[in-house]
């Protein structure tokens, strides 16, 4: 597959990361006929076709924590045909993982999250690309490992991750897609800094620190919905839930939402 180096040349040189450089008609973008057959009940929406999985192939995702937030989100993005998933965590698999992060199994205590859930995606779409880094997401790497995506997604349930993430969609000019669960708990929301508010206009009391406390099916359905609205950017839907945190409570199996608008004075985006 065609690539460029995307390493970003206002921090830290490091290994190359692949980037697409695709346009439209190219080997890189055109289906294959066992792709147009996988891909054929999704390609007979209304709306979507094969110039959204087209576009959806050509694309290159971020995604910060393979556990039940990325697992899911991973699974279903990869399912769907995106072209590659830069997939980031530097924690082990611990015994407690089991009950929520669907891609580990028992074999796998003690190993590398991110090589473990990287490995057993490439076993379900051998058309997508998976790169896996072991690695704390920080101010001295986001940038490059951001670079040549088209959308980042945390998934991490860490704070200061999200932080990162948004200085880096503020740079490149895409969408952040954040979700975060606890308990029973999920909230979701797109993060677009110059189409949208960013995740720093978000207060403090809205964006949830992280409680160790979770029912497992909660991370699978709040990931399965950040996929799908990841999907719809990326296939030319544009985003559903920018402005909007989507909060799902699974004691009472209630949807509701909070309208989100850009803070003038933004530390971020105002700038």
């Amino acid at each position: 597959m065609v690539g460029r180096d995307c390493r970003d040349s206002s921090i830290f040189p490091g290994t190359p990361l692949f980037c697409p450089t695709p346009k439209k008609g190219t080997a890189i973008t055109q289906l294959s006929p066992a792709e147009v057959t996988r891909y054929s009940r999704q390609m007979t929406l209304d709306g979507w076709g094969r110039e959204a999985q087209e576009r959806l192939k050509s694309s290159l995702i971020f995604i910060a924590g393979a556990g039940g937030l990325g697992s899911a989100t991973a699974l279903y993005l990869l399912a769907a045909g995106v072209g590659a998933i830069r997939l980031l965590d530097d924690s082990r698999v611990s015994l407690a993982d089991l009950s929520h992060q669907a891609l580990l199994r028992e074999r796998d205590l003690g190993k590398v999250k991110a090589t473990v859930a990287g490995n057993r995606l490439k076993e379900i779409n051998p058309f997508v690309m998976v790169e896996s880094h072991a690695k704390k997401l920080s101010e001295y790497n986001v940038f490059r490992l951001t670079a040549g995506c088209q959308a980042l997604i945390d998934a991490s349930n860490d704070p200061g991750a999200g932080s990162l993430l948004n200085l880096a969609a503020k740079r490149r000019k895409i969408p952040l897609v954040r979700a975060w669960v606890w308990g029973v708990t999920g909230r979701l929301s797109t993060f677009w800094p110059g189409q949208g508010p960013c995740l720093a206009c978000l207060s403090q009391e809205t964006s949830s620190s992280h409680h160790p406390a979770l029912l497992g099916p909660l991370a699978g359905i709040m990931g399965t919905l950040q996929a799908l609205e990841v999907l719809r950017i990326l296939g030319g839907l544009g985003p559903a839930l920018l402005g909007r945190v989507l909060i799902f409570k699974g004691d009472q199996f209630k949807f509701t939402e909070k309208t989100l608008h850009p803070d003038p004075h933004c530390r971020v985006c105002s700038t």
